[in-house]
């Protein structure tokens, strides 16, 4: 075993993998090493993301391994299922093998089939919704686009269906849409119980903002609403104690994780809806899986002839296909964006990027361009940081009123694919520090006036939450408070009273998701990395709503929009076999 471990820490192989191979390689009393190293790998694989290894397609970390990896897939798989560590789909063992060469962790092969049968058991009509009052809200509703309209199509979708998906980019009405679904459902259903809840705090207190002038509904986190705590990870709901709501409405759903869905999933009793909203081509959650994009592939959005027929007046295309997509009549994609018009140079660029058409996208990133430009010299990132924070500066240093510093500040952010190393989140704060030092500001102190700080730890009591950012400013006594505003509240918080934060003149791309600025500078690094890909520069590009600026060399850049990152998952597959078994 010694030889292994030495081989896979060689190769950089985690050395939570690197245990995970001895745990295997223990039971498997040192016979199989084949095993111990597939275990390893499926361990690497669920770091970056994946749910499960597939045998056929490895991770390109794999490729220096090949050389003592089985020939052949086929003599790989004879190889896992000869071990007493490694089951079939319905064992329990630590490792599941299925017949198409997937490897997975037992629980994630349980969560993945969990959500796929709770899924199809949805698939079916709403029985008590009134399709005439339906129309006739939807007639009230003013079309602004011509041709088919796709945000009344998806609250026709959402109102009848018991499972429904909505994706859309940024600016496509999927805040409009909730309200609508919101003013339907409490129109036809009185007295519904109806949840609303997003992955982050953040995200949570941003759809709150949305609805709060029409509808008294609390949006939680998912793990708020299930009760999820660091000393209770199973929940306060769950199969056995379902949550107490008839319908579930969740933002932002890129980010939601297998496993979080799976325990979402089992806590909702079967009679609940359960409607998603988000944007399938952004990043995905920082844990394994890609649940919105797995539901949200080039197959979906198709409608039967029958569905069509109750709407109409909404010109529903019907689906030629001869076979149904598995989400049929219940996956609405938002084609029309009210944020960016067909001329817009970033709606563009963003649909390139999308798209991995390198060509395009670079042909736009040019200094004629005058809403979007490349460039990796220093001095020039250094001039569009300072450029991009200077009336933000300008109010803090003339002390403007703190909605005034804070508005100022929020119109531009600088976006970092990395939190450290160089061109990362870090090396971007101590710049700004330092050249913020050089104007007279007291940037050493932990504390001084202008420091934009974000919350990384939710804090329920401060109503604060991982995300959210502040600046430390002066208050009327001239005590060094953070200040916070949220739409028209100024809320102050003592320097000893703030949860975990850090400074914030850049944040990642990742922290940036479900937040728009004016403009932003994104900063990738000079060495290529695992992390680049296009979803990554297409949800930083999103964020912006005027202006776009890359700090990248063009090899970098080149990498980044040829590169997606596709996570291994079966549950497409899984959804597929449950379609076929009802």
């Amino acid at each position: 075993m010694s030889d292994l471990l030495k081989l896979l820490r060689q190769h950089g192989l985690s050395e939570l993998a690197c245990q995970f191979a001895a745990y295997i390689d223990r039971k498997e009393q040192g016979m199989r090493p084949v095993v111990s190293m597939t275990a390893a790998i499926l361990s690497e694989a669920i770091a970056e993301g994946h749910v499960c290894l597939n045998l056929h397609q490895l991770p390109t970390f794999c490729q220096p391994l090949k050389s003592v990896l089985p020939d052949s897939v086929a003599d790989w798989m004879e190889i896992l299922s000869q071990a007493k560590t490694v089951g079939q789909p319905g064992d329990y063992t630590p490792l599941i093998l299925t017949e198409q060469g997937l490897v997975y962790l037992y629980r994630y092969y349980r969560d993945e089939q969990d959500v796929a049968r709770l899924i199809q058991q949805r698939l079916q009509p709403v029985d008590d919704i009134d399709i005439e009052q339906l129309n006739a809200d939807l007639s009230r509703w003013t079309s602004v686009i011509g041709g088919t309209d796709w945000q009344k199509v998806a609250v026709a979708v959402a109102l009848t269906r018991q499972f429904a998906v909505i994706s859309g980019g940024p600016g496509t009405g999927k805040t409009t849409i909730v309200l609508s679904m919101l003013n339907s459902l409490q129109q036809q259903f009185p007295d519904l119980h109806i949840g609303l809840a997003a992955p982050t705090g953040k995200a949570a207190a941003r759809l709150q903002q949305s609805i709060s002038a029409q509808h008294p509904y609390e949006v939680k986190t998912l793990h708020r609403l299930l009760g999820i705590t660091e000393h209770n990870d199973q929940g306060r709901y769950h199969a056995e104690r379902p949550l107490p709501l008839d319908v579930l409405i969740i933002d932002e759903a890129s980010m939601v994780d297998i496993s979080l869905m799976a325990k979402l999933m089992r806590a909702l009793s079967p009679s609940a809806r359960l409607i998603l909203l988000g944007d399938s081509q952004q990043l995905a959650s920082v844990e394994s899986g890609a649940v919105l994009a797995n539901l949200s592939d080039e197959q979906q959005g198709q409608f039967s002839a029958e569905f069509s027929e109750q709407f109409p007046e909404l010109d529903i295309p019907v689906s030629e296909n001869s076979a149904p997509s598995t989400l049929l009549n219940s996956f609405v994609r938002l084609q029309h964006s009210y944020r960016f018009d067909k001329d817009s140079a970033i709606g563009q660029l963003a649909k390139q990027v999308n798209e991995g058409d390198v060509l395009a996208a670079l042909a736009l990133l040019n200094p004629s361009v005058n809403d979007i430009w490349s460039d990796s010299d220093e001095k020039q990132q250094q001039r569009c940081f300072m450029a991009g924070y200077q009336s933000f500066i300008e109010a803090v240093e003339s002390k403007q009123s703190p909605q005034q510093v804070v508005q100022a500040f929020d119109t531009f952010r600088i976006l970092a694919a990395l939190k450290q190393g160089p061109q990362s989140v870090l090396s971007v704060n101590r710049l700004l520090m330092r050249l913020l030092a050089q104007r007279g500001w007291r940037t050493s102190l932990p504390f001084y006036a202008g420091r934009p700080i974000m919350i990384t730890q939710n804090d329920y009591r401060q109503r604060l939450f991982n995300g959210d950012t502040g600046i430390i400013l002066h208050d009327e006594t001239g005590q060094l408070r953070a200040c916070f505003c949220f739409d028209e509240e100024v809320r102050w918080v003592p320097i000893n009273r703030l949860p975990a934060h850090e400074t914030a003149f850049a944040m990642t791309v990742h922290k940036s998701q479900g937040s728009e600025f004016d403009s932003v500078s994104i900063l990738l690094p000079d060495e290529i990395s695992p992390i680049l890909n296009r979803e990554l520069l297409y949800t930083a590009i999103t964020r912006a709503k005027q202006q776009v600026f890359i700090l990248s060399k063009e090899v970098t850049l080149r990498h980044t929009i040829q590169t997606r990152h596709q996570r291994e998952s079966g549950l497409k597959r899984h959804l597929m076999n449950e379609n076929q078994n009802h």
